[in-house]
Formats: C-alpha cells, sequence, structure tokens
C-alpha cells in the first residue's frame, strides 16, 4: 500500500473544534455542563421561592459554563491559530508502521504505539500523542483517503 500523504494549514474550525471538544468530554467540562443546566433547572423550577440575589447567581452560573467559558475557549484557540506553531502547514506521511510529520522542513517519526488515544469524528481525527496535546487532522485535508487513513490508524494502533 502506497503511503497516505496529505497537508494541513490549521483552521479555526478545526482548532477551535477540537478545543471545544477536548475541555467537555473531561470530567471537569462534564460537571460545568451539569452545574448549569441545573441552575437553569432551579431557576425555572423553584422561580418563586428564590431572591433577587439569588436568580442573578443562578443565571451566572448557569452562563459560566454555556456561554462564557465556550467564548474564552474561542478566544484561547484564536490565539494559538495565529501562533508561530500554526504559522506554516504540516505535511503528513502515513505508513503501515509509523508516520512521520514535516514542518518547517523538521520531520519526527512516530510509531503507532506512540498514539495514546484516537478520536474519529464524521469531518476531523484527533491524534493523541499525550493528555492534552493532539494532532489534528480534518478528513478534508485527506480528502477521499480519509477512511482509509481511519483504518490503517486502527490496525497501527492494534499492532496488526
Amino acid at each position: 500500500m502506497s503511503p497516505i500523504e496529505f497537508q494541513v494549514r490549521m483552521d479555526a474550525k478545526s482548532l477551535s473544534g477540537f478545543v471545544i471538544y477536548h475541555n467537555y468530554v473531561r470530567p471537569g467540562g462534564i460537571l460545568g455542563l451539569f452545574l448549569s443546566v441545573a441552575a437553569i433547572v432551579a431557576l425555572i423550577v423553584r422561580w418563586g421561592h428564590w431572591t433577587g440575589m439569588q436568580r442573578a447567581l443562578l443565571v451566572a452560573l448557569a452562563l459560566l459554563f454555556l456561554i462564557f467559558q465556550p467564548l474564552m475557549l474561542l478566544q484561547k484557540a484564536n490565539a494559538q491559530l495565529h501562533s508561530k506553531a500554526f504559522a506554516s502547514p504540516m505535511d503528513y506521511s502515513f505508513g503501515e508502521t509509523e508516520f512521520t510529520i514535516t514542518q518547517d522542513g523538521k520531520s519526527e517519526t512516530f510509531s503507532y504505539s506512540d498514539i495514546r488515544k484516537t478520536v474519529f469524528r464524521k469531518k476531523v481525527c484527533y491524534l493523541y500523542m499525550s493528555t492534552v496535546s493532539a494532532f489534528i487532522i480534518p478528513s478534508g485535508a485527506v480528502t477521499e483517503r480519509y477512511a482509509e487513513l481511519k483504518e490503517l490508524i486502527k490496525r497501527g494502533r492494534s499492532g496488526r
């Protein structure tokens, strides 16, 4: 099989999607969403029992994780997108036993066993190399070979 080769120039949609996903699948993100929804439910169900100050605090709690935190995460992603790390595109080459990433003339080769976690979504793949960082591969960059790439990564991680 020929290597699967493609280039990724990170875009705002892909990076923002990763930052939101990464933060809201962790226990703290799930707890924050739960607290916000619970605050909304408590506000609605017991409206007449809360003082004005209590209502304001419940509204603030609801907005904290449903509006403010996502906006802060999107701002963080936008700042990252304009950093030096994303100034140049990354060239990927996936083979049977390893994959190589090249950026600005510097290459690094990884074994599939180096991948801590993979997340395959319809339009993107996240290859977590640590608990907090991942390579983001939008399906549009791979075009018609995205399904083949997914299978190659799954095979490589399973050791077959």
